[in-house]
């Protein structure tokens, strides 16, 4: 896989009240966290990644700009409906999303390992994949995580916050067809899970486990600490 995506649109108020800056540029150990992104995805062949941005939009442009020197073409998109759910931005990109392209969103950050896993699926074909964790035991914030019941074979048979019975959590890592922008294109204001709700019931949405790297959604004081305490333990393995 050689193209890529990143939601870089969203408010993240709740990381806000402790950090200036928005939510893309908060640092990970030494770096902001989409500059981490842009790197590790350069490691592992992606050629070409789009941004979608939103919120304080220009200041995050400009400090990639001027912070990421690699190799990777940018391409830009403006989500100007940012405050709506993250269906929203994949759409302002669609564009950009001709063949299947790995899909992260701005604030997660994940080991190199997990990234890998993602890059390795081929660009060709019409099946989503989203990475899951089913290691419950080591969620940080269950409550806010996105949990998926999946069935033997990999298959979603359901997603949510909210749902009573899951054995796997939504890492915020996905490959993403243009069939799931389709998708998302019939709902009103969709929700990744919303996409991928319809995409599974066409047969066209698999996981793919994370395996033995990590990850850690980075949206409160709380979990950022969380997500350097992993670093500073396990590195980018």
């Amino acid at each position: 896989m050689e193209k890529a995506l990143i939601l870089a649109a969203g408010m993240g108020s709740r990381l806000a009240k402790a950090h200036d800056r928005p939510k893309p540029l908060v640092d990970i150990n030494g770096q902001a966290s989409i500059i981490r992104l842009l790197k590790q995805f350069e490691k592992y062949g992606i050629r070409e990644t789009a941004v979608t941005l939103g919120f304080r939009g220009n200041e995050v442009r400009s400090f990639i700009e001027s912070n990421y020197n690699g190799s990777i073409k940018i391409y830009w998109f403006e989500n100007h409906r940012y405050q709506e759910p993250n269906g929203v931005s994949v759409l302002s990109a669609s564009e950009f999303v001709t063949e299947r392209v790995m899909l992260s969103m701005a604030d997660h950050v994940f080991s190199d390992s997990a990234v890998n896993v993602i890059s390795s699926i081929d660009s060709k074909g019409s099946t989503s994949y989203l990475m899951v964790d089913y290691d419950l035991d080591s969620i940080f914030d269950m409550d806010d995580a996105t949990k998926v019941l999946t069935d033997p074979e990999g298959r979603i048979v359901d997603i949510g916050k909210e749902i009573p019975d899951f054995n796997c959590i939504d890492t915020g890592l996905f490959c993403i067809s243009p069939e799931l922008v389709e998708a998302l294109a019939r709902l009103a204001s969709p929700t990744l899970s919303q996409g991928v709700r319809e995409l599974t019931i066409s047969g066209q949405m698999l996981t793919t486990p994370i395996g033995n790297g990590w990850w850690q959604d980075v949206d409160t004081p709380e979990t950022l600490k969380h997500a350097l305490e992993i670093i500073s333990k396990r590195g980018n393995e």
